[in-house]
């Protein structure tokens, strides 16, 4: 899959998305200041920083019924943010990956407070809201 720098005056984050469309949803969930872009390959995929998300996300078809649509995706790409740059993320991903599934969360919540060197908690953000979109995704 695809993985995507966030583009934030913050620290580094790198997260995976289908498609720059899916990246996009989920960078202007946590910031319209906020943009995403490419990595691994030559492709020049980013999207706005600051200025232009209102154009961009409609010359895209980018709406709420869209969003509807592709919650699911939406959720998977805001879960898979990690603190730190491309370069690095295999290696945290090998080593959740030998977690248990109730260890990964917890060592992605401390890595992510060892890491961050911002008041601003981008991946908590985004693990939040990829909770609240699979709630509303599950039947009551």
């Amino acid at each position: 899959m695809p993985i995507y720098e966030l583009i934030n005056p913050s620290d580094p984050y790198s997260f995976e998305a289908p498609n720059l469309k899916i990246a996009a949803a989920a960078v202007v969930m946590l910031s319209p200041a906020f943009g995403a872009r490419r990595c691994g390959d030559d492709v020049e995929e980013c999207t706005p920083i600051l200025f232009g998300w209102e154009d961009w996300l409609s010359e895209h078809g980018i709406d709420e019924s869209w969003v509807a649509q592709h919650r699911a995706e939406i959720a998977d790409a805001l879960d898979s943010f990690l603190i730190g740059d491309y370069t690095r993320r295999q290696d945290v991903v090998d080593m959740l990956d030998m977690l248990s599934p109730d260890k990964r969360e917890e060592w992605r919540a401390r890595r992510q407070d060892r890491h961050r060197s911002s008041l601003n908690q981008i991946g908590k953000t985004a693990y939040e809201y990829a909770r609240r979109i699979r709630r509303a995704l599950t039947p009551a």
